[in-house]
This record gives structure tokens, C-alpha cells and sequence, in this order.
């Protein structure tokens, strides 16, 4: 990876790619896709919530775009309580993975690099930490650097896990009730994919430079 950094970008650019037209493939269906939500209650609610299960395991931020169709299907509370529901049950389900097969199964479903160099940071007060981690950064790899390295239990993993989503989750339903919601995510991930090329390119320089060295 030292020596292909452009490997990096054109994942991040394949990623970043996939979620914009995901944002305005929903858009243009999203009429029939709230009217498959209000018509069909019970299988309305378990897709949404399998759909952000999958999310917070293997597909970090795929699930956007459906968070305005939730909203205007169930209204902004209801809509939020489910996208905390699922993306906790998602991301115990991942933390599960890693504390049960370890590292074998995780690098199959994530980048173990990422999964490494986020576990010099694990810090003394794993609760805590949790629920302010996820309140900045709702789903990714850190379910598996927390049950790969951390002794954390299931219990406190999941409260804490759920505390610190649910602000993000009220926070992104009420972007879906405005008027260019769709917009608004598409420019929050480009905003996102400029931080990670930037986090790159600053891994690339300190490689660089501690080669040189």
C-alpha cells in the first residue's frame, strides 16, 4: 500500500462514487420506495432496518440516501429511532464477528490496516470514549478494532454504541426533512471523500518522510 498509494484514492473514488448515485437513484424513486414503506408497515420497517444492519457492518453510509424517505414515510422521530436501531444492531453484530473469529473473518469485511493503526488509539475509559467516537463517526471500522482489541462487554458496548448514534441519527433526520435533503448528503459525502484523500495524502508524506530518514 506504501508504495501504490493511488490503489487508496481509486478505492476512495470507486466508494465515494457509488454513494452519490445511490443518493439520486433514490431521489428519482423515491415515491415508490416511501409508498412501499407506508403500504407494506412491517416489511417496510424490517428492510430499512436490515438494510442499515448491513450498512454498519460492511457498507458504511450506503443507507443515506433512504434516511428522507423514512422521514417523510414515519415523520422525523420514528424515522431516527430505527436508523439507531439498526445501525446499534449492526454494529454489535460486527463487534460480535471480531470477538468470536477474529482476525481472519474481520479482514475479510474490512481493511485490517485501518482495523491496526486504529488500535493504537484505543483509549483507558472505553465507555465513554464510545459514545463520543460514535457521535463524531457513526459506522465503521472501529466496531472491529473495539471487539478484536478491547475486553468491553457486550452490554456496555451496545448502550454506549447507542447513545452516541442517536444524536447523529435525529441530527440526520431532520436534514431529511428539508427541502434539498438529497443535496445536502451528496455534498456531505464529497465533504467526507476530501477529508480521506486528505488523511492520505498526509499518511503518504509521514511514509515518505520516515523512509527518508
Amino acid at each position: 500500500m506504501a508504495g501504490r498509494p493511488w490503489k487508496a484514492y481509486v478505492s476512495l473514488g470507486i466508494v465515494g462514487g457509488a454513494l452519490v448515485a445511490a443518493v439520486f437513484i433514490v431521489r428519482g424513486h423515491a415515491g415508490a420506495i416511501g409508498g412501499f414503506i407506508e403500504h407494506h408497515a412491517f416489511w417496510g420497517l424490517f428492510l430499512y432496518l436490515f438494510l442499515n444492519l448491513i450498512d454498519a457492518v460492511v457498507a458504511p453510509g450506503a443507507t443515506l440516501p433512504l434516511i428522507p424517505v423514512a422521514v417523510q414515510a414515519w415523520g422525523r422521530v420514528f424515522a431516527a429511532t430505527a436508523t439507531t436501531a439498526g445501525w446499534t444492531a449492526g454494529s454489535l453484530i460486527a463487534f460480535l464477528i471480531a470477538r468470536r473469529w477474529g482476525a481472519p473473518i474481520v479482514r475479510k469485511l474490512t481493511s485490517m490496516q485501518r482495523v491496526r493503526e486504529m488500535a493504537r488509539y484505543i483509549p483507558e475509559n472505553l465507555f465513554w470514549s464510545i459514545v463520543l467516537v460514535r457521535l463524531v463517526l457513526p459506522m465503521d471500522v472501529i466496531s472491529y478494532v473495539l471487539g478484536l482489541f478491547t475486553r468491553i462487554g457486550v452490554w456496555p458496548y451496545a448502550i454506549a454504541t447507542a447513545l452516541g448514534l442517536t444524536p447523529s441519527a435525529f441530527f440526520l433526520a431532520y436534514l431529511g426533512e428539508r427541502r434539498h435533503a438529497y443535496e445536502i448528503i451528496a455534498i456531505g459525502i464529497a465533504v467526507v471523500l476530501l477529508a480521506g484523500s486528505l488523511l492520505i495524502k498526509r499518511r503518504r508524506d509521514r511514509r515518505g518522510r520516515a523512509a527518508l530518514r
